[in-house]
């Protein structure tokens, strides 16, 4: 009996201590409880303060942002493509040591600002105040702000030397044609021209205009009365990038560059012309579309010809060869320069003129990436380069292009330009193919 009442003992004992186990159990997970419900009270503050910062951000200063780092998608194809080679304007490249030499240019520039007719002391002062009183829309231009500098001194400091730099640039370039005396020898306007188109490499354009405005106040640039338009500065860019030879047949009437947000986005309205709202686009949930699809009547008598099965195919599924060995002839459009003007009539596909030189990958790619960016539903040159890349699959293929004078190339072999094509639409989505509902009817 007493064994049995020790034991029974011993039980209950053990009863107890796994009671007040449990309980210590219950009391560590209550505490996990409140650590739990702590972090998702942090979290959810953070949230909240995001969509409140998004909200504001939107409605105060989002439509600023134009000015981005390029995706890494892309650059992973071409790092190159997207770096300048000699001057860094803007934050975006100012720590890159080998660019520090064209920082003495850029002082250069501005001595001879401060030292020209008309400039003293309270003219500078009026410029710089002007820069600091505008300094948070500048900075709300950048979509990367992490890499803005903290000092709004030296924020100020680099938008006024970039900034005199490239008006006091553009007005020697376009007053001699030897080249620049300021750097290095063997250097060329375009050289440096081909650092200002980069997306990454950008001062927004209202500050320039408002410097200049300042700095020749009475319109003393003879391009603004050649142009007839009461924006010089903007004219003064324009004359000065219309010299890239894939660019000199471009319109440049005022209503197609104006509300240019920097000079990568004046780049493409000058491809563009007179693309948006002019040509023959019907707006969809992805963007602009050809407003009549490419058919050919199927009509014609069968024979013991091969066909396409019930055919009503994709052009963009065959390339320009078997196009043509299906029935369909190219030809250049030469009349409407707007580059994704692309019509199809009896039979006839007319795509406007595509020069190709070497440094049109380079300028096409950031105009693509700056479409990624920040035209998603109106990315027309990114399209008409997804087009030209489903035409394109050989250097066969650029050489029927080539005779019908729908590409020029000034540069390498057919099959150089072709593979400069096709690779320019790595990583490019097929929600870029705003060209998508062209079809062709026809019998091979």
């Amino acid at each position: 009996m007493i064994s049995f009442a020790a034991s029974a003992s011993n039980m209950e004992n053990d009863i107890e201590q796994a009671r007040a186990s449990n309980m210590e159990e219950d009391k560590a997970s209550a505490s996990d409880i409140e650590m739990a419900k702590d972090i998702l009270k942090t979290l959810n503050t953070e949230v909240r303060q995001m969509r409140t910062q998004q909200i504001n951000g939107s409605e105060l200063h989002g439509y600023e942002c134009c000015i981005y780092r390029v995706p890494n998608q892309l650059r992973n194809v071409n790092s190159k493509a997207y770096d300048p080679n000699l001057i860094s304007i803007g934050p975006l490249h100012r720590e890159n040591k080998g660019l520090e030499a064209m920082e003495k240019a850029k002082l250069n520039y501005f001595r001879k600002l401060t030292e020209g007719d008309g400039m003293d002391e309270k003219k500078m002062c009026d410029i710089v105040i002007s820069i600091k009183n505008q300094e948070k829309r500048l900075r709300n231009c950048y979509s990367e702000k992490s890499i803005l500098m903290e000092s709004s001194d030296d924020f100020v400091k680099m938008i006024l030397l970039d900034a005199v730099f490239i008006i006091q640039f553009f007005l020697e370039s376009k007053d001699d044609t030897d080249g620049p005396k300021n750097f290095e020898p063997g250097m060329t306007f375009d050289d440096i021209r081909e650092d200002l188109l980069l997306l990454e490499n950008q001062l927004p354009l209202f500050i320039l205009q408002e410097i200049y405005d300042r700095v020749y106040p009475h319109g003393k640039d003879k391009v603004a009365n050649l142009l007839r338009k009461a924006n010089p500065f903007l004219n003064l860019a324009t004359c000065h990038f219309i010299k890239e030879s894939f660019l000199k047949r471009v319109e440049t009437r005022p209503h197609i560059v104006e509300g240019s947000k920097h000079f990568t986005d004046l780049l493409r309205n000058l491809m563009l012309g007179a693309a948006i709202g002019q040509c023959d686009f019907r707006p969809t949930l992805h963007g602009p579309y050809m407003g009549r699809a490419i058919e050919q009547s199927r009509q014609t008598e069968t024979d013991s010809s091969t066909e396409f099965p019930a055919l009503s195919t994709r052009v963009l599924k065959y390339s320009a060869v078997m196009l043509l060995k299906a029935g369909v002839r190219f030809d250049a459009a030469y009349i409407n320069k707007c580059l994704v003007n692309i019509t199809f009539d009896k039979g006839v596909l007319k795509i406007p003129r595509l020069e190709v030189d070497h440094n049109f990958e380079r300028r096409i790619r950031n105009i693509m990436a700056l479409e990624q960016c920040c035209y998603s539903s109106e990315a027309f040159v990114c399209s008409y380069m997804k087009l030209m890349d489903h035409l394109i699959d050989s250097a066969e293929d650029v050489g029927l292009l080539v005779r019908k004078g729908i590409i020029v190339r000034r540069l390498g072999d057919d099959a150089a330009v072709s593979n400069i094509i096709n690779n320019l639409c790595e990583n490019i989505g097929d929600n870029y193919a705003l060209f998508d509902n062209i079809y062709v009817n026809t019998k091979v």
